[in-house]
């Protein structure tokens, strides 16, 4: 630890969330001295992912040292009837990875070609995400997500496909071809435009809204961000290869992305040190800073443990970085969205069919549940079906993760979001199969945080990366965060198109 207060580092990082893990590992070879900390013993900050038992320690921490960014949590277990009952299949503990914020990554992202640029993706496995469904009176249907599928869907009448056709052409034009494009007008709900445009019928408007993936009702999200949602959607679509058009990683998600990333910084000189918490920061008197040989200002905090550190820029998310006189209110999420982890003793293949006669079979399903409440002004209820290949669960089993957001009081949309889960279970004859389930509220950037998100600087020193968003899908708007976080740190050095761009290293060989 004397060691540590010896140095003066160019940037102390604190957490290991996504923004903060891919800030050290686009400083990994830039000659910076890094330190990053993190006041848990685990990587991934509130993008981690748990064993059981991590997340029965996850539950008691929050309860000791509340989390500005997750609240009410709770972990249930159906009470056993008789000695063969469900929960008796519960896995051992570590053969769950089980993750905190589950989110898809598009093909068609910023974010894909960066881990590979950066020379990551050769520890990483990425699985197909499959098809959309949407379940309602009782029973599946999969949602069109190419024109093919509208063609060759028998349960369509000639009109809903015509309608149907229409929109999805505008959708696949290029922005700006249409002089009479309904995203101009900004008052104009998705709802409104499938009404008046499209003449899309009420039924379908539901799965439409599913492939933007949106959190708000038809009647709320506005055309133009719904349209180049669903635009990212179908552009997305056999990308890489027929059948999908959306990945995750396997084991963890977003988690096991942060791992890798941390893990490559460190082989670029990073140090890292887990379990400490930063407790205080200052700023150092400029006279005694020039003592230091230091050019501009310094910075000194203090840990948990008393061992003091200095750096010329620290970052991280505000409920991370002890104030400063000089900062004032960095901003609080007014956004909520109740989520749940659900491990299920069903494999539920019937969600995961190959994604064409030549494609994977994928990992992962999304769908939206008409709950008998869905409506256009309704947010909608999500489940993202995770199957074993995700290797999150045990042979056998799967994980759901639901999320609805926030509309009327936490705890209707709480319950709403259980029925939800146990409809589909019904639905899927798998009634008794709920094995363990962790349910928690998530604040942050949910209704529309591809446009919402951006870097603070409180002070020129202290970088702060804003509230997590909690979308079902991966937003580039945190490449863009990191990046201007990455800028300010190399200073008038940096070269724009070196940003998560590194050559292989000659020890670096293919897996």
């Amino acid at each position: 630890m004397e060691s540590l207060s010896e140095e003066i580092w160019d940037v102390v990082i604190v957490g290991t969330s996504i923004p903060q893990s891919l800030l050290a590992l686009s400083l990994s070879r830039s000659g910076k001295k890094v330190l990053h900390i993190d006041r848990h013993t685990y990587y991934g900050g509130n993008d981690a992912a748990f064993s059981l038992q991590d997340a029965e320690e996850w539950l008691r921490d929050l309860e000791t040292c509340p989390n500005s960014a997750f609240k009410a949590a709770s972990i249930s277990r159906p009470q056993p009837e008789e000695e063969n009952s469900p929960t008796s299949s519960l896995g051992p503990s570590r053969s769950y990875t089980l993750s905190l914020n589950p989110q898809i990554i598009y093909a068609q992202s910023k974010f894909l070609p960066s881990l590979v640029s950066s020379r990551i993706h050769a520890q990483l496995e990425f699985l197909a995400v499959g098809s959309w469904w949407v379940q309602r009176d009782g029973s599946l249907h999969k949602i069109p997500s190419m024109r093919e599928d509208v063609f060759n869907d028998e349960s369509l009448s000639m009109k809903d496909k015509r309608g149907l056709m229409k929109f999805l052409r505008y959708v696949l034009q290029e922005e700006g071809e249409s002089a009479t494009d309904p995203e101009d007008d900004g008052s104009m709900s998705l709802q409104a435009a499938l009404d008046t445009k499209f003449k899309v019928p009420a039924s379908l408007q539901a799965p439409l809204l599913a492939l933007a993936l949106s959190p708000m009702p038809a009647s709320s999200i506005p055309f133009g961000k719904a349209l180049a949602r669903i635009r990212r959607h179908m552009r997305s679509m056999g990308y890489f290869g027929p059948g999908f058009g959306a990945v995750i990683a396997k084991y963890g998600g977003n988690s096991e992305i942060s791992q890798v990333a941390c893990r490559a910084a460190a082989v670029g000189g990073g140090v890292y040190l887990l379990g400490q918490e930063l407790s205080s920061l200052g700023a150092v008197d400029s006279d005694v800073a020039a003592t230091m040989g230091s050019e501009g200002s310094v910075l000194e905090g203090t840990l948990a443990n008393g061992t003091k550190i200095k750096t010329r820029f620290i970052a991280g998310f505000p409920n991370e970085i002890p104030s400063l006189e000089s900062i004032h209110g960095t901003g609080s999420p007014s956004d909520k969205t109740w989520r749940s982890i659900n491990i299920v003793n069903e494999s539920l293949q019937i969600l995961f069919p190959q994604t064409s006669d030549n494609g994977p079979v994928p990992a992962a399903a999304i769908v939206v549940v008409d709950d008998g409440e869905m409506s256009l002004d309704r947010c909608p209820v999500y489940l993202q079906v995770h199957s074993d290949d995700a290797g999150e669960c045990p042979p056998g089993q799967c994980v759901i993760y639901a999320s609805v957001r926030v509309q009327e009081n936490d705890e209707s949309s709480n319950q709403r979001l259980r029925a939800a889960v146990q409809s589909f279970l019904d639905a899927q004859g798998a009634s008794t199969s709920l094995l363990w389930s962790l349910s928690y509220m998530v604040s942050g950037l949910a209704e529309d945080p591809h446009s919402a998100y951006s870097l603070s600087k409180p002070s020129p020193s202290v970088l702060v990366f804003p509230s997590e968003s909690h979308d079902l899908s991966f937003s580039d708007s945190v490449l863009d965060v990191v990046k201007a976080a990455w800028r300010s740190i190399i200073g008038a050095d940096a070269d724009e198109t070196s940003f998560l761009r590194f050559e292989e290293r000659e020890y670096e060989v293919d897996d």
